[in-house]
Formats: C-alpha cells, structure tokens, sequence
C-alpha cells in the first residue's frame, strides 16, 4: 500500500488491486506474474515506485519461513495483509493488526502456533515436515502410519501424543461415545462406537479411528472431542470467588487490585483482612465496596414481615441488601447491645452509646446497619454524611473517647466523603407510626416475589414464572466459588478473569459453562486491551462517561456508545437513522433482525447480500427442509448479535425419537396452536401438534387476531408477541414505520393504524424507536460491546452455546434480575442498532403500584448495568453490556413531572380525600 502511494493512475489503480497477501512471492512464477501485471501501465522510468517494489518483495522473501505467511490472506483490512507477508513474527502485526478485529485471522495465526509448538519437539527434519503436514493434508489415510512409514515412529509428537494419553488414562473407553457423532461418515460413526465398546487396547482405539475416520489431527472436531472430554473430566479448578474477582478490576490502586485478586482467588484468609483494612473502608475504593457487595447481597425490592424494625415495613418498591427475619433479630439485638453500654462494632475504636440518646434513634441506626437499603442511582448503602454527624452528636457518650477521635473522623468511616454523594438517609425512618399508615394503604395490593427467601434446595436456583400457572421453578444451578453467594442456572456461560494473565491495560478471561457435573467446556479467551477512544481530537481514557453536544457517551474497550438526541437550538421534526424515509417495506438480515427498509439496513451497516426482502416472520426457515429425514424442523427465532454469526439459524432439528431428560435438561415448556402446553419441544413433536410459540401457554393475553410488534414482525396473536419477549404496537399487521423522537406521542402518520388506548390513565412510558405508539413500562436503551461478544461466539463450536450470544438469552438472562412476578422484560434491536428493553406488567389492569414496581425493576437493572454489578458481568452476554439509559417519562402531557416522584403521597391524598367525603 505505501508503494502505490508513490503513483497516480492506471499504475496506482493497477497497484492498488494486487492482493499481495493472495500470492505466495517465494514462488518464481507468482512473481513473475505479479511483475507482469504491474509492468503494463508502470514504466520502469518510475524509480522510487519500482524500488519500493523490489524492496517489498526482498523483505517478504528474508522473512519467507514464518509459519504465519500461510494466514494472511484471511486478514481484513489491507495494511494488515500486506504487514503479514512482510512480517518474520506475530510481533511485527501488533502496529497494523488488531486482533479484535481480525478474529479469523488472529484464530489462524494460533492454529499455525499450534502446529509449530506441536512439531517443534521432533528433531529430524523430514519428521518434522511430516508432522507439519499432517495438519494440512487430510487425505492421508493415516497420521500415525505416515510417521511408521517414514521411520519417525520413535519421535511421535507430542500433540499426538496427547491423543494416546486421553485414552490411557482412561478406565472406561466409552465414556467417550458422545464424541462420535462428530464422525463426517456413517463408516467412521459405526467404526468409533464399536471400537470404544470392544477395544481391549489403545492401540486399537487408534489405529481404527484412522482406519475409519481421518487422520489424527488435533485440531479436527473428531480428535478435538477426545481431547477436550479427556480434560474436562478433570474437575475445574475454580476461584474462590468468581463473582468478586470480577469486581477487583475496579480498583483505583494496583495495590487494592492485587489483594482484592489474592483473596478471592486462592489466598482470602490472609488477603482478605488486609484488603478490607486497607482498602475498604477508603473513599476512593467506593466502586470496589459497591461491588463487592452486590456479589454478596444484591440489592433487591421489597421488605415486610419484620417484627422489630417495624418502620421499614411495608416498602415494597423501596431496595434492601438484607430485609430477612435474621437481620431483624440481628438488629434488635444490636440496638439492646447498644443500649446496655455495648460497644458500637466497626469504627476501629471503643466507642459507646450515650444514655440519653433516644431510643428510636439507636433502634432505626441499628436496622439500617442490619436491614442496609439502598440508594436508588447506585445501590450506595452508606449513611448519609449530615444523618451521620447528628447521630454522633447526640447519641455517642465521647467521655470515654480520646481527643483525636471526632464526629467527622468517625463519619469518614461510616458516609460518603462529600455531602452531594449518593446515600442512605435515616430521617425517613424516624417518622412517627401515623405517617407509615399510608404504607399500610398501599400494601393491599398483592406485589408477589416468590423468590425472595429462596425456597429451592441449595443446589438449584429459583427463578419467577411470570405468565404461568406456577409462581416459581427451582432450575438446577452452580455456585460462582466456595465461597460465593451468586449462582447461575445450569447451561449458562460464566466469564471468569485470569489472574496468571491480569495486566494493567489488559483483561483476559475464560468462559465455561456451568452443567450438572459443575463447570466444565472451559475456553480461554484472547486477552483484550482496555483501550482508550479517539473522539475527535482527544483520547477519552476506558470507561470514562463523556459529552458529545448534548449526547452522554461512554467509552468501553475503545467503542464509543452515545445517546442519540437531536442537539441544538432548532427544533427538528422527529426523524430516522441516516435520513431514511418513513416507508415500511421490510427486509430481513442475516442476523434476524427486520428492518423497516433497505435504507435502514444499509445505515446499520448491512449489504446487498446480508438481506432479503420482507420480514423475518414471514420467511419459513424449514422450506426447504434443513433436517434429516429422521427429524422434524421448528421455527426457532433468533436475533444474533455478533456480527460474525453466519448463519444465524432461524430453526432446530428435533429427532423424531428424542427422549427429554428432565434431570438433565431443566423443562423448557411450549405451546400449541391449540393452547395446549407440552413441558418440551420433543413432547410437542411426538404429539404431532403445532407449535404456537415457545414457553408456556400465557394468560392474559389476546389469541385471536395478528398483531404488529414494535420490532416490526407481524404475530399472529398477542400472546405469540409476548411470548417472544416482544411489546404489541398495535393491532393488525405492520403498515408503517414510526419516526424518532424525544416526545412519548403516536409517531406514525397513516390513518389506519389505531394506538392502543392506554390501560393507566397517568401512563410513564415510552415510543419505541421505530413503533407507531407510546406503551406504559419501565424503559431504557441498552449498549453493549460488539467485540466481546464476538471474541465469545469465535470460539462456541457447539450450536447450542452459539445461543449465548442472541437477544433470546440476554432478555433472559435480564428477566432472571427482575424479582417481581408480574413484571416482563421485552425488548428488539432498534434501526439505531442498539437493544431497547420495556418491563411490563404481565396483566391488562395493573394498579399504580404494581406499574411503579416494574418501573422499578428497570431501574434496578439499569443501575446494576451501569456499576457493573457482579449480578451482571459474571455472566455470558450479560457481561457485554457496557452502558444503559432510561428513557421512559410521562406519555400524559398534562399530568406534571414531578407525579410519580411523588406517587406515594398522592395516592395518599386519595385515600385521605375519599375517606372525608364518604363519611
């Protein structure tokens, strides 16, 4: 590229198309050929272009043995490529190439480091060009027999080696029959499950597996099975912790980064103390605390049933780390502590309670310590800093205290370092009991969060069934660490740091999956840099929260995500990405996604090839028919999220004899075209009934006409819409496309579509990006990191853990955050291409109050995504999210903003109102 720089015209266009990474310049007549090309329109009187030429050639020739020559034809962008063929070593790359963007590539280059780490060990040099080749030419009939027939059966490599050790050390051959049905021929799929059942040595194993299957390669799926069961049969050693070892990245000192990773690592009884002593309890290290916390007690809605702390009854909507009957004990005995002369725990120093400090005060001081609720904008449980200064005034008996002790010293221990600071004020639970009747009001409405007290056993996880004929299911689960409180429901991914590898600038993780015998398929992915951004003339350093205009931006990994407002002093008419028109002729991508338009795909960044026209729903991925004769084919919608999902299968293959093991594979239930509920999609297809949608029978809902979606996709009924995680615009099938912008009002100009009449009359709610009419719920625009989601899916071989990175699993896994059983996560790829998310409540006629819970819950979400909660980064795709934003208002311009910041109190009114009048 820098030699055609050196020209102009033909001799540049003709310069520019040579691919030299496509030719192999070593070879005489590939460069005679490419000197050829470049002959007919440069004249040799072009010195300086001809030097660079023979300058580039020469160096690419010195540099002719790398093994990574044979990758840089998959490289992307072209300075990578033409870096590659002048490279001697990956480390020239690190200029040119990005390994996050070249993932084929860079997966390429590991391969041949594979190879080479393989064969390296072999010292005769016709052995060793023989276990090189072994790993490109498959037509070889045997691996083994190549090196016999060459006289290199005495330098075996180690690699294959490997091979005969997987099976040696294994008392029973068959428990490697699952890895057969990675055979490509019915011979070798027979052959391999005879031999493991009658082999009487490994000897046999091998030599008929190369016989009957393919050479001994290990990078082959086949060979790769074996490999792969053989380790994860050896238990996974796990962190102590994996839930806090994620949070010790946000540390503000190396120092507190280093013991936060030893004591949750390996080392907690030594590091822990000197963590929480150095650490802490600085103000520096708030992050680390918050988040620390949450992997222990997340801060969750609701707290009644105390029998102490009575004033922090009845707080339904209101978050707690710890409301439980054990902490009301623990506070009632803390507060008769105090008041016996007690020493008050945790300031460092002997400090008591003076006699007369009033007993409500110790009382509400003890149950919040004990109860710990939460500041709403970032799950803050410290006390605030002037609630602190009053409490230690008046209620600590200083006599016994030394002069270097105060109030402010004690506080800076106990509350934010500044006044302005998120915290926890206790004024409010120091009211009088007539004030908390408004509470007792509002509680006859039945707010039902059945997993509050976790009534599964300890090995399985409860998780709310909204919708369903049952409140809750107990789904088989692994625990993050020994020491961990955090689960996982089985079949989920779980992203762990590596602490061997943690550098300042850089993150390295693994993935595993969690399964009934733990964690296991373990896959270690590349370590990434946390880079900065280059925004317009300035580097904005990783996770920095900036301004473009009037936009709030986030830099994450070196992606930028930003809101997308209308800036300026003019006030602009509400419009679509890029420009497009408001025309609703719809295409589907190669991701699943349906755009309003070719325009709109084209501004996400598709091509011509990437959609077809129409909408994805009325594209039947089962004609023609994908599966075997044997099976039957499903609809299975998904909407992909990495960019390098290809393809993004929109079906399944059910066996006609499948048998679903409810031991093994958590009930997973769908539904008919006739309602009817099967607890599996094998019990559906040996039925012979239709499916409806997937997930149970829902109630509540609408069965009778098609629908429109706000994600553009026709339905055929209410319920089919909801059950794919998606919020109903209007009735009907899909006519328009619905204008952006900042104003919660109908959107879409056509005269036959008719909004929806809204079931609240004082409606907090949104207009969907792209959708025709306002909803009511809890909304926000969600951002996530396209490069790590990619990282993932690069190296998923299995079809079923691709699923780990669709909008299916991400919504699902959301909806397992959401503790209140009538409320929903919905959400669809915007045509700005990030994710909008909608909490719902599941019935027609919700109060007020249940309405304010699910707006709530997404604020709780919301928050958890922006602190990078443990509840979140721990797990496959949550821990892409990088960025959230609510935008939900008041769809009502008459009602006043401050309405449902002040809910409570009106409804009290109501109440009061209502009551003077009747009497």
């Amino acid at each position: 590229m820098s030699c055609c720089s050196l020209v102009t015209g033909s001799c540049r266009n003709t310069c520019n198309q040579v691919s030299f990474a496509a030719l192999k310049l070593t070879d005489y007549q590939a460069k005679k050929n490419l000197n050829q090309r470049l002959t007919q329109s440069c004249p040799f009187e072009l010195i300086e272009f001809w030097s660079c030429i023979n300058s580039t050639q020469n160096e690419a020739t010195d540099h002719e043995n790398w093994i990574g020559k044979n990758c840089c034809h998959l490289a992307q962008y072209p300075i990578c490529q033409s870096t590659c063929m002048l490279a001697g070593s990956k480390t020239h790359l690190e200029s040119s190439c990005r390994s996050s963007d070249e993932l084929e590539f860079y997966f390429c280059l590991e391969k041949q480091e594979e190879i080479e780490r393989c064969c390296s060990s072999i010292t005769n040099g016709t052995c060793r060009a023989s276990c090189r080749e072994i790993f490109h030419k498959s037509e070889q009939q045997s691996s083994l027999k190549l090196y016999s027939s060459k006289g290199c059966f005495h330098q075996i490599p180690k690699c294959l080696e490997s091979i005969s050790e997987s099976f040696t050390a294994s008392d029973n051959p068959r428990q490697y029959l699952n890895c057969c049905k990675e055979a490509t021929t019915s011979t070798c799929l027979d052959a391999c499950r005879k031999i493991l059942f009658t082999a009487t040595s490994v000897k046999d194993i091998l030599d008929t597996l190369e016989a009957k299957c393919q050479p001994a390669q290990p990078h082959s799926p086949l060979w790769s099975c074996f490999l792969q069961q053989s380790s994860s049969m050896k238990p996974t050693r796990l962190p102590l912790d994996i839930g806090k070892l994620n949070c010790c990245s946000r540390a503000s000192s190396t120092n507190c980064q280093i013991l936060c990773w030893r004591a949750f690592q390996a080392d907690w009884e030594v590091a822990w103390t000197q963590l929480e002593t150095d650490c802490l309890s600085l103000s520096s290290e708030g992050e680390l605390r918050r988040c620390l916390e949450d992997a222990d007690e997340p801060c969750e809605m609701g707290c009644s049933g105390l029998s102490y702390c009575t004033k922090f009854n009845n707080q339904p909507t209101s978050l707690f780390r710890s409301c439980s009957k054990i902490a009301d004990d623990s506070a009632k005995w803390e507060a008769d502590h105090w008041a016996r002369g007690g020493i008050i725990r945790g300031l460092g120093v002997p400090v008591r309670a003076d006699p007369s400090c009033p007993v409500e005060s110790l009382k509400a001081a003890a149950c919040l310590l004990q109860l710990r609720p939460c500041e709403t904008r970032v799950h803050e449980t410290q006390l605030c800093r002037d609630d602190c200064l009053e409490l230690m005034v008046n209620c600590v008996d200083w006599t016994a205290i030394t002069r270097s002790t105060t109030a402010a010293s004690l506080c800076s221990k106990l509350s934010p370092p500044r006044p302005d600071m998120p915290c926890i004020s206790l004024k409010p639970f120091l009211t009088d009991q007539s004030q908390l009747e408004l509470n007792s009001f509002i509680t006859q409405d039945n707010i039902i969060t059945p997993c509050k007290n976790n009534p599964c056993p300890d090995d399985h996880m409860c998780v709310p069934q909204p919708n369903s004929d049952i409140y809750y299911q107990c789904i088989p689960s692994c625990t993050l660490g020994e020491m961990s409180r955090l689960t996982v429901p089985i079949n989920t991914w779980v992203q762990i740091p590596r602490t061997d590898q943690q550098q300042q600038n850089s993150g390295c993780h693994r993935i595993c999956r969690c399964s009934l015998n733990g964690f296991e398929k373990c896959k270690t992915l590349n370590c990434f840099s946390l880079n900065s951004c280059w925004v317009q003339d300035r580097f904005v350093a990783h996770r920095t929260n900036f301004y473009l205009d009037c936009n709030s931006c986030h830099c994450f990994e070196g992606e930028v995500s930003c809101s997308r407002k209308i800036c300026g002093r003019e006030i602009r008419q509400p419009t679509l990405p890029c420009d497009c028109p408001a025309h609703y002729v719809p295409v589907c991508s190669r991701f699943g996604v349906t755009y309003p338009s070719a325009c709109l795909a084209k501004c996400a960044g598709l091509g011509v090839n990437d959609i077809v026209f129409g909408r994805c729903s009325s594209i039947d991925p089962c004609r023609p028919n994908p599966c075997g004769t044997a099976e039957k084919c499903l609809r299975k919608p998904r909407v992909c999220l990495s960019n390098i999902h290809k393809p993004c299968k929109q079906y399944e293959c059910i066996p006609m004899d499948c048998e679903h093991d409810s031991k093994i594979t958590p009930v997973e239930p769908v539904c008919d075209r006739d309602n009817r509920q099967y607890n599996s999609t094998c019990a559906l297809v040996k039925s012979g009934a239709t499916l409806a949608y997937r997930g149970p029978c829902l109630k509540g809902c609408s069965l009778r006409e098609p629908v429109c979606g706000v994600n553009g996709e026709v339905y055929p009924s209410e319920c089919s819409a909801w059950a794919h995680n998606t919020v109903v615009d209007y009735n009907g099938p899909c006519m328009a496309v619905g204008l952006i912008g900042d104003g919660n009002i109908p959107r879409c100009s056509d005269t036959l579509i008719k909004c929806p009449k809204l079931n609240l009359p004082n409606c907090i709610g949104v207009t969907p990006p792209g959708a025709c009419c306002p909803v009511c719920g809890g909304a926000a625009r969600i951002f996530f990191s396209k490069k790590q989601l990619d990282r993932i899916y690069y190296i998923m071989e299995e079809e079923i853990d691709k699923d780990s990175v669709t909008l299916e699993s991400l919504l699902k896994g959301l909806q397992r955050q959401i503790q209140v059983l009538q409320c929903s996560i919905r959400g669809h790829v915007t045509p700005e291409n990030d994710i909008f998310i909608i909490v719902q409540p599941t019935i027609k006629k919700p109060s007020a109050l249940l309405f304010q819970a699910c707006i709530a819950e997404t604020e709780k979400i919301i928050t958890r995504i922006i602190e990078r909660s443990s509840k979140i980064i721990a797990e496959v795709p949550l821990g892409s999210l990088t960025r959230a934003e609510i935008v939900h208002g008041h769809v009502s311009s008459s009602i006043s903003l401050w309405y449902f910041s002040n809910f409570t109190i009106l409804i009290f009114f109501s109440f009061v109102f209502s009551f003077v009048f009747n009497r």
